[in-house]
């Protein structure tokens, strides 16, 4: 008898909930009241895949996220025949489509809350003196990037802060001595308020909470750097990333969860502009967990310390093409 393995996953851009039925010749997606089969052959190194001719393009990258995400070792998927749209989005000249892990993981559609969205026209600003792109608004409470991830058998989604929802777990979240020794905001509720309303007004900064199978378990800070404090202590960059965070569920602590949870940072930061080539962090500099982390995660690398106003800190970089260069996902 063979085995079933279900495999679900969730298209940010289209509000889509899929589960994939995977057999080892073939099986079904479905959506709603939708549902395409599809068949599978398999080599040692290749998986051939054939897609029904109606099925979605969202359905069809639900098809191969599951065939990627449950085989770790799997490097290649081959279509049999060519999707259309799955065949533009990789910018394919020929009528075969073979998929690579690295390419896949740097599509759009799936993960983030404007993969079907072209890049537009940059159109440029000034604040405090620093010419910058305008950015983009984000609305209280939006999903911005939600994905399954089976190396840890949970769904990890960033949405942006509900204050009326979230704003306890927040003020407990701060108030943990280990927090509070490098965030410093053990404030009354009502000033934390403050700060999460004064965040999402901001257009160069937001706050996104974190979830593990929709229970918060974190918090991060997403900004630009180019007009944050960060980009005059170095040769900044238009579409430069950067991120504070902090784990407030304790429960989820260990090399694990973190490790799942800062390659979902940085996927989600490449993938929602795609003209980001770097992401950038300035951790203290005698955070040393952080940068043990570094030993194992190769895309980052210590550029330097150097001296904030209220902390002495290690610039961290990582890089586009080392980060979907070495598979990381």
């Amino acid at each position: 008898m063979s085995t079933i393995q279900v495999f679900k996953t969730y298209a940010c851009a289209t509000a889509e909930n899929f589960q994939v039925s995977l057999e080892p010749s073939g099986g079904t997606v479905k959506t709603g009241a939708q549902a395409w089969n599809f068949k599978l052959d398999q080599t040692e190194q290749t998986k051939i895949v054939s897609l029904e001719t109606s099925i979605s393009l969202t359905g069809a990258l639900a098809t191969l996220e599951a065939l990627f995400g449950l085989d770790p070792a799997c490097q290649k998927i081959s279509l049999s025949s060519a999707h259309p749209e799955l065949k533009n989005l990789l910018a394919s000249k020929t009528d075969s489509l073979e998929v690579s892990r690295t390419d896949f993981f740097q599509l759009r559609p799936l993960w983030v809350h404007n993969g079907l969205e072209n890049v537009g026209p940059e159109r440029w600003t000034e604040t405090k003196e620093v010419q910058h792109p305008v950015r983009s608004r984000i609305q209280e409470g939006q999903v911005l990037y939600q994905r399954t991830i089976p190396g840890i058998d949970k769904v990890l989604r960033f949405r942006v802060a509900d204050i009326e929802k979230d704003l306890d777990i927040f003020h407990e979240w701060h108030n943990q001595p280990r927090v509070l020794k490098f965030w410093e905001l053990d404030k009354p509720k009502e000033e934390l308020r403050d700060y999460l309303k004064k965040g999402l007004q901001d257009p160069h900064q937001f706050p996104v909470i974190l979830e593990f199978d929709e229970t918060p378990i974190g918090y991060f800070e997403m900004y630009w750097t180019k007009e944050d404090r960060l980009g005059p202590y170095y040769d900044s960059e238009a579409f430069d990333r950067g991120f504070h965070f902090l784990i407030g569920n304790i429960e989820v602590l260990g090399f694990k969860n973190t490790d799942a949870i800062l390659k979902a940072v940085c996927h989600y930061l490449f993938l929602e502009e795609p003209r980001t080539r770097k992401i950038m962090a300035e951790p203290r500099s005698d955070n040393t967990n952080v940068l043990k982390y570094l030993e194992t995660f190769k895309a980052w690398r210590k550029v330097k310390e150097f001296d904030f106003p209220h902390k002495r800190a290690a610039l961290l970089e990582c890089k586009r093409e080392l980060f979907f260069g070495n598979n990381y996902l």
